[in-house]
């Protein structure tokens, strides 16, 4: 007796899972990242930094001008003069414009417990289980 199968292309299967990439499980599961990630971003939850991302299926982009140097975790300086800003007690802190800083070995200090430099990093030590989870879950609802 012969048993004839006729499978479906696998992209198809794959579509009809919601996993292929920038589907619903991928979408779900960048969005979980960054929910977690929230937390351990400087200044935590109500940060300036999370208050201005660009979220795509695929990718997190933190907008903030100082995202990048609060993410890296060094002091950024002025190549002449070696300082990370001027202070005019009538305008505040300001650096001198056009001028690119470069890294120091300085570590910076961040002030809210458990957030920090490389917060990726960070969340996916201490939360990366749960959003495998959570998006493991999603997936088996069939995407609901």
């Amino acid at each position: 007796m012969e048993v004839k199968l006729e499978l479906k292309p696998t992209s198809t299967i794959i579509a009809n899972l919601g996993i292929q990439e920038k589907g619903p499980v991928h979408k779900f599961f960048t969005n979980a990242c960054y929910k977690y990630m929230c937390s351990f971003v400087p200044g935590g939850i109500n940060s300036h930094i999370n208050q201005n991302v660009f979220l795509q299926a695929d990718s997190i982009t933190y907008l903030s001008s100082d995202a990048h140097y609060q993410y890296i975790g060094k002091k950024y300086v002025d190549p002449k003069y070696k300082k990370g800003a001027f202070f005019s007690p009538d305008y505040g802190y300001w650096s001198r414009p056009g001028i690119t800083k470069i890294p120091t070995n300085i570590d910076l200090e961040y002030h809210t417990p458990g957030t920090g430099a490389y917060w990726d990093k960070r969340m996916w030590t201490s939360k990366g289980n749960q959003v495998l989870k959570e998006t493991q879950e999603y997936a088996d609802r069939g995407c609901k």
